[in-house]
């Protein structure tokens, strides 16, 4: 009776895996979200820095889709020959198209923002600076999607801003971002 009970279970977890895989949550509709703490590598300032990184996605059809995206700076530990020091407050905020290739539930995703990059340092004790400078991101991901509420997802981003302006002049805040975690997601569109 043992044996019977364990094979009867190996074989409805076979089943519902193979119909797992057959059965696609990433559709036409689907809203996706998350927040997580994203790591980075400012490549001029020689600093790494910290963010929490949010971002709200909608898929247009089954190849697109249109995301939103915010990085909030925490902190970064700089070197000490940067011609910066830790802002006060530094955002970044993107928009743009993605690509999604491959099939079924895993999706290796591509995609290109434009945003803004808005930081305010202080100089001297008695000179603080605020800009806000035009950016860019490049991104490249994969998603692995599990359920119809939740899917994995990993991120490379490449954030290109230039300050302008500056008293140390043009200062390029040029940078590489990491996230990954745990995506949540929502279909506007009743499958059937």
């Amino acid at each position: 009776m043992g044996r019977q009970i364990v094979f009867f279970l190996i074989v409805e977890l076979f089943c519902f895996q193979s119909q797992a895989q057959n059965d696609s949550y990433f559709q036409p509709g689907l809203i996706k979200a998350s927040a997580t703490i994203t790591p980075g590598r400012m490549l001029q300032n020689k600093a790494n820095s910290i963010y929490i990184n949010g971002f709200l996605e909608y898929v247009v059809d089954k190849n697109y889709s249109l995301r939103g995206e915010i990085f909030q700076f925490i902190d970064a530990n700089y070197s000490s020959n940067s011609s910066f020091s830790n802002p006060n407050y530094m955002n970044r905020i993107y928009f743009g198209g993605f690509r999604h290739f491959g099939k079924s539930n895993f999706k290796i995703t591509t995609g290109a923002q434009m945003g803004v990059l808005m930081v305010d340092y202080d100089y001297s004790l008695f000179e603080k600076q605020f800009y806000v400078a035009p950016s860019f991101a490049l991104k490249i991901g994969a998603d692995y999607y599990v359920w119809d509420y939740f899917h994995f997802f990993a991120n490379l981003t490449y954030v290109n801003s230039k300050i302008r302006g500056s008293k140390v002049g043009e200062h390029k805040m040029d940078e590489l971002l990491f996230s990954a975690g745990l995506g949540f997601q929502i279909s506007t569109i009743k499958r059937n």
